[in-house]
This record gives structure tokens, sequence and C-alpha cells, in this order.
């Protein structure tokens, strides 16, 4: 019966020796011996390298609990947001490491829903995304006049008052983006060519005497225009240049009918 016992034993595995302790961190690990504050620590092994404004911090600008006490990699575990939460919580989407100069610019708005073009890439972000002080960048409307309402209303003081002469709120259907003036009336072309034409950059009311509506009428006879308030003429003058000519009078109307003035 012992001799049974002894066999069991001796056929039986050997206890795991019990695992060694890590061994302790020496001062050399992290210290010089010529100059006791340069600190050689491979963060990088943590998972975290340390990198542009990063590097000039001390361990307990981060390690505020000390050393022992794990951080977390993500930026918010450090930097408060200032958009409160509205972007997300991936700072480096838009920020770097070197400065917390946003580098969402406007080549990078082109993937939002209003790529910057003209005038819009060259504005601060503040003046469509409300104060700088609440550095909230909420999903604003697209439509023009959620950012141009108020220049629609100033019109009546400035050229013409577009509430008045039933202009829509659509601002680009005229407008370019590069710059606000002069304005285009696609429909004026139909009947006297502005696009292209030496008349493209002449105000509306530099040639009408009257603006009654900005909806086409499907008709040229507006009897507003007048050509002779630009080009002064005598009509005893051009009465003998158009002795020859059909039809001829010295009125606006038979001006335009004859010269188109589109170069």
């Amino acid at each position: 019966m012992i001799w049974f016992v002894l066999m069991i034993a001796a056929q039986a595995k050997p206890a795991a020796a019990p695992k060694s302790a890590p061994p302790a961190a020496s001062c050399a690990d992290c210290h010089k011996t010529s100059d006791w504050r340069s600190v050689t620590f491979a963060h990088e092994k943590t998972g975290f390298p340390l990198a542009g404004v990063h590097q000039k911090l001390s361990c307990s600008d981060c390690h505020v609990r000390g050393i022992d006490t794990p951080l977390a990699a993500a930026c918010a575990s450090c930097h408060k947001d200032p958009h409160a939460g509205t972007l997300g919580m991936h700072c480096e989407s838009c920020h770097d490491d070197q400065s917390f100069r946003s580098t969402f610019t406007a080549d990078a708005h082109r993937r939002a829903n209003f790529p910057l073009t003209g005038k819009h890439a060259v504005i601060p972000c503040e003046q469509c995304h409300g104060p700088a002080r609440e550095r909230v960048f909420s999903r604003t409307a697209v439509a023009c006049v959620e950012c141009h309402q108020l220049d629609y209303d100033n019109t009546a003081a400035r050229t013409i008052d577009h509430a008045a002469a039933g202009y829509a709120l659509e601002c680009r259907q005229c407008h370019g983006v590069a710059r606000f003036s002069p304005a285009l009336f696609p429909e004026h072309d139909r009947c006297f060519q502005l696009l292209g034409s030496v008349h493209g950059a002449t105000a509306c009311r530099q040639c009408h005497s009257a603006l009654a509506g900005a909806t086409p009428s499907g008709t040229c006879a507006t009897n507003t225009a007048a050509c002779s308030g630009c080009h002064t003429h005598a009509c005893a003058r051009t009465d003998a240049q158009h002795r020859s000519v059909p039809g001829y009078q010295c009125k606006d109307r038979k001006c335009y009918e004859c010269h188109q003035f589109s170069r």
C-alpha cells in the first residue's frame, strides 16, 4: 500500500514554480548620470508616443496623480472640449500635436454639405458658425438667406428693393460666390444681352427709369429702358447719319432694335 502511494506521487507532475515579480525599475532606466533632469524614458512603449507640444511637457503636467496611474490616450482625457461635444471626440481630425490651430481648411470643408468657394473660402469660420466664444460648429442651413437676409433687406437703400420687386430669396440665381456685385439676371439676355457684353457691369438703374418687378413678363417691351441716358447724342446728328436706314426714329426703343451692344 505504501509502495502504491509512492508510485502515484512519482507520476504526479511537479507543482509550477511561482512567477517571479518583474524587475524593479532602476534610476538608470530613465536618468543619466551627467544630468539628473534629463529623462530618457521611452514613452512610445506605453502606446502613446510623445510628439509635438507633448515633448515639451513635464511628466507631472499629464500625470497629476503620479506616473503609476495610467491615463487614457483620448485627447479629451486631458484637453477640455471647447466644442461641447458637437464635433465628436476625435480632436486629431482637425487638430495636430504641433499646435492646437485647426487644420480644417476650406479644402477640407469640401467634404461637408456646403463646399467653400469664392468669398466663402476666405471668411472666418465664426462668421457662419456663431460667435468665437461659443466654439459650437453646428450644421448651419445652406440656404443663402440664412446668412444674407440682412443683405436682402438692405437692397432698398443700395440698389433695388428686392422685396418690392419680387426677387426670390435664392441669392445664387443672380449673384456669384466670388463677388456679390455685379449681379446677373439670365432672363435679361433673352431681350438684351448683358452677360459677356459691355453692359454686364452696368447697374440696373443706369438704364431703367423704374423696375416694376423681377418676374419676367415674357415681353421685352418694358418701356423703362433709356439708351440715351448713357449714350447721349443729338437727334439732328443721328438723323443725318441714319437717312438711309428704313424705319429709323430718334427714340430709345429704335436704338435698341438695331444696336444690341453685345460687343
